[in-house]
């Protein structure tokens, strides 16, 4: 989606908002979690705020909808514009009213409101209708605004190389970057409202997923000592982490609960060609031959990237079955299952840790990064915008998301006191705080970081924040604990991701070949890849094919290959950090504060990356080599 040819409220939302939504899988099903004997902690407050205060954007429903009647009258002013976009002030002037003044910060309220809300509760009726308005407030105002880029464009590019270097856009010149590209060809006015109405009919797909998957979708029974019971998330990761069960119990659960999407298998591939045919045909209409080809363009991005992540994945499959198999050996398993995975082999145990210290703890092993961090960290998460706790209805995971100067960034958790549960607090804070210094630091079109780089600053708090547990591990065996738990972060990030990654490509390939996404088909890809990635190191059960069925992400359009690029990334940038390399924690820093203002690649070398070299990836393999050796040391002292 192209962003010269989004209005108010969608532009509103790229320029602006930045929304994080994190990959975090509950216990055993896909083996990202260690698994303690751990139970959720008290939900109280002490010291830090624990639940959205959204009355700071609205007080009422009738506060939002007044500001949404102003703003609907307020798309009256595109009108002055029309037949004048012909000269730099009526440009900037335009430019201004449609991006950057009151209209524009209204609409962002309204849609963080309406989403929060939602977010919180999505059965909700009154957050629902408010995104169906915001929907129809999108539409108008595209229609309003379509005559636009015809007028723009109209002008040669001579003109426009003129008209765009006057001192009116000094310091827009890579946000204005389109109107400067020969080669790029806008819709017309009368496409762009052909557009606009049939956008009515998308989109769908990843909200009928989240009322399928989050409400509606029936959970499977199981025999538990006391009778039959739903097997909901809550108690399949009880069952999974608790060791009173027994591996046949375990496996048992594992099956039963992947039966859930088994038994809807044909539904979820419905869903997903419909979310990938949409994607593909907005690529097509924006000048594209592939829907990656959009999608990393939006970023700024070379598609080559791509590759070199797939290529890398391959090159380090070894050492991972390698860490795999040592699992098992340390947990003495002749076959291992996916339930299996998130087993610790350490015996460290560690109690339910209650919110404030685990956030305290967060904060000193992120220390390393200065006082300015730690205060930036402490004003969002004591700002009543962290919502910890998992309810009836909220939405499930963790992400952040940020809107302009007015407001911190906002942070949902599901916090239940596990250990990868803290981890999750660095990661979504290393977003908020990437945000907070962009804001601060560049102008409004600058100040929402793309999320291929916010994944960068995530994944590193993550990685400092497991070699502060490493590097202050009171024994052996607690040091293993936690090297496990960081290897399982990189190789779930990594390995995991990329996965996932080949199996995106692969089913946008196939709608754009013109077939559809049959549900067995997709079955036979994904257990091909579970195959290639974890061989014989993980034996999968039969309902593992349907996996696929329950990953949101897949609604995202080329998304989680971000992740496994960005702990490659963030790998080398922990390293200079805790190897206390000079400038390498100011060079970081300098990073988060230039936000969005530059491609990827430019914005990366900042701190030290270059994501087109091969160097960077061969380095996070060696990174977790590393941890493997390590590990295997330790998985024989046992």
């Amino acid at each position: 989606m192209n962003i010269r040819r989004l209005k108010g409220i969608a532009a509103s939302l790229i320029l602006i908002i930045s929304v994080t939504a994190c990959g975090r899988s509950f216990t055993g099903v896909l083996g990202n979690q260690s698994a303690s004997d751990q139970s959720a902690s008290t939900q109280t407050q002490g010291k830090y705020p624990t639940k959205w205060n959204l009355e700071k954007i609205y007080a009422s429903e009738e506060d939002w909808q007044a500001d949404y009647d102003k703003v609907m009258g307020m798309l009256d002013g595109y009108d002055k514009f029309r037949g004048k976009l012909d000269n730099a002030k009526t440009i900037r002037e335009y430019f201004d009213f449609a991006y950057f003044t009151e209209m524009t910060r209204t609409q962002q309220k309204l849609a963080l409101y309406a989403k929060q809300g939602n977010s919180l509760n999505a059965t909700d009726a009154v957050y629902k209708n408010m995104l169906a308005k915001l929907d129809a407030m999108t539409r108008e105002e595209t229609q309003r605004s379509a005559f636009a880029e015809d007028e723009i464009f109209a002008l040669s590019l001579e003109e426009r190389q003129k008209i765009f270097s006057d001192p009116l856009f000094d310091g827009d010149e890579y946000w204005l970057r389109q109107y400067l590209d020969p080669d790029y060809e806008p819709l017309t006015e009368d496409e762009t409202l052909l557009v606009s109405t049939l956008s009515m009919g998308m989109g769908y797909g990843e909200q009928i997923f989240g009322i399928l998957d989050q409400v509606e979708l029936p959970y499977p029974t199981i025999t538990m000592p006391g009778g039959k019971e739903e097997l909901t998330d809550e108690l399949y990761a009880e069952i999974i982490s608790n060791p009173k069960y027994s591996d046949k119990f375990r496996a048992e659960a594992n099956q039963t609960y992947l039966t859930r999407y088994e038994n809807f298998a044909n539904t979820f591939a419905a869903l997903l060609e419909s979310n990938a045919s949409q994607a593909y045909a907005s690529a097509v209409i924006d000048g594209f031959d592939t829907t990656m080809e959009e999608a990393f363009d939006d970023y700024d991005l070379d598609t080559e990237v791509f590759d070199m992540l797939v290529e890398s994945a391959h090159k380090g499959i070894p050492e991972y079955q390698r860490y795999l198999k040592l699992h098992a050996k340390g947990l003495g398993l002749e076959e291992q299952y996916p339930y299996n995975m998130g087993e610790s082999v350490s015996d460290f145990y560690i109690p339910p840790t209650p919110y404030d210290d685990a956030v305290d703890e967060v904060i000193d092993a992120l220390g390393i990064l200065g006082d300015d961090y730690i205060d930036h960290f402490t004003k969002i998460i004591t700002s009543e915008q962290i919502d910890v706790y998992p309810a009836a209805n909220k939405a499930t995971g963790a992400f952040e998301n940020k809107i302009s100067v007015e407001y911190y960034p906002w942070v949902l958790f599901n916090y239940k006191g596990y250990s990868d549960d803290i981890s999750t607090i660095a990661h979504e804070m290393g977003h908020a705080v990437y945000d907070q210094y962009a804001t601060e630091n560049q102008p409004v079109a600058y100040s929402n970081p793309t999320i291929f780089t916010q994944e960068v600053a995530s994944t590193t708090n993550e990685l400092l924040y497991y070699q502060y547990k490493l590097k202050n591990a009171q024994s052996d065996d607690e040091k293993l604990f936690y090297l496990e738990n960081a290897i399982s972060m990189f190789a779930g990030t990594f390995f995991t991701q990329m996965m996932y990654s080949e199996f995106e490509d692969y089913m946008y390939k196939v709608v754009e070949s013109g077939q559809s996404l049959d549900a067995e088909d997709l079955g036979d890809k994904w257990m091909e890849l579970l195959q290639e990635y974890r061989g014989d190191a993980v034996t999968m059960f039969p309902a593992s094919r349907y996996q696929w069925a329950g990953i949101p992400h897949f609604y995202y359009v080329y998304y989680v290959y971000q992740y496994s690029a960005d702990v490659a990334y963030a790998a080398s940038i922990a390293e200079r950090i805790t190897s206390g390399e000079a400038g390498a924690v100011d060079e970081y820093l300098d990073f988060l504060k230039l936000g969005g203002s530059a491609p990827p690649v430019e914005l990366l070398s900042e701190a030290g990356i270059d994501p087109l070299s091969d160097e960077t990836y061969d380095k996070a393999l060696e990174y977790f080599k590393s941890l493997v050796d390590e590990y295997e040391e330790l998985v024989n002292k046992k």
